[in-house]
């Protein structure tokens, strides 16, 4: 298998293997590199596209003062028009902040999807509950207001949030350093997705058009927990699969979250041909 980097006027975006599409779309603070256990999982039936979300990797930052969770749908759509054939469909698949911009783009084009894989979309902006975000929301306070002298305690609170307790101060003080300095998308991030006007009505029967599957761990903060079950109400003909494990499981525990992901692709795929050939044979 070929894997290779594609640059796309700053907008890089990591290809690997043959086969139907699928897309895959990192958290905040992540990279389209996050991805390389699964797309080592994948690259052997599928052609991988793991997509640097703006202001990560090699993506450009966005502008900040009107930055929306459509701006990055853009992005996406635009990294995606320079490696796929128009009007191909694929298989799409998001983690975190990455999650909230997959279900955004299946919600605006969901003819272009196969498959929709979410492992806790942060679109809290879904959330009917307000005292489930009270913790997450005093969390984006302290990364929103972070002043530049500020930025490596504030995105210690962010990353022990997330991944717990003492998790920030156990990194390398190099790594801390670069986890601070993408602490400015970090706010962006929450305020595309804060300021979303989508309802859990507007993304209602999605689950019928496209197969989908909700993930989500076992440790994970209330507030996630709280929105992968309403989005499991809204859309009751996904699939829902909790892992022992945290919301960042598919960077720390791999292992727990690839074959989940990897099974249902291949089972939705495989729907989809189904389908085809009988189209084909009726025709």
């Amino acid at each position: 298998m070929t894997a290779h980097i594609r640059d796309l006027g700053r907008c890089p975006v990591h290809i690997e293997g043959h086969g139907p599409a699928v897309v895959l779309l990192h958290s905040t603070m992540g990279s389209k590199r996050q991805w390389r256990h699964l797309v080592e999982q994948l690259r052997g039936r599928f052609r991988t596209i793991a997509v640097d979300l703006l202001g990560y990797g090699d993506a450009p930052m966005p502008l900040a003062a009107t930055f929306s969770l459509a701006d990055e749908t853009t992005h996406v759509e635009r990294v995606l028009a320079g490696v796929l054939s128009p009007h191909e469909r694929f298989h799409l698949v998001g983690h975190s902040y990455g999650g909230g911009v997959a279900l955004r783009l299946a919600h605006d084009r969901p003819s272009r999807l196969h498959s929709l894989t979410l492992f806790e979309p942060t679109a809290f902006h879904l959330l009917p509950d307000a005292d489930a975000l009270a913790e997450l929301r005093a969390v984006a306070a302290v990364v929103t207001g972070a002043a530049e002298g500020d930025r490596l305690a504030a995105t210690a609170c962010f990353i022990d949030f997330w991944s717990g307790a003492g998790t920030f101060a156990a990194l390398a003080p190099s790594r801390q350093q670069a986890l601070a300095r993408l602490l400015p998308k970090a706010a962006l991030d929450f305020q595309a997705l804060f300021g979303a006007p989508q309802t859990l009505s507007d993304i209602a029967g999605l689950d019928q058009v496209l197969p989908t599957l909700l993930l989500g761990g076992q440790r994970s903060p209330g507030c996630t927990q709280a929105l992968l079950l309403a989005l499991a109400g809204a859309l009751p003909d996904a699939r829902v699969c909790w892992v022992p494990s945290g919301h960042m499981a598919p960077v720390s525990d791999p292992a727990l979250v690839d074959p989940l992901i990897e099974a249902f692709i291949a089972e939705a795929d495989a729907a989809r041909r189904s389908l085809r050939d009988a189209a084909a044979q009726a025709a």
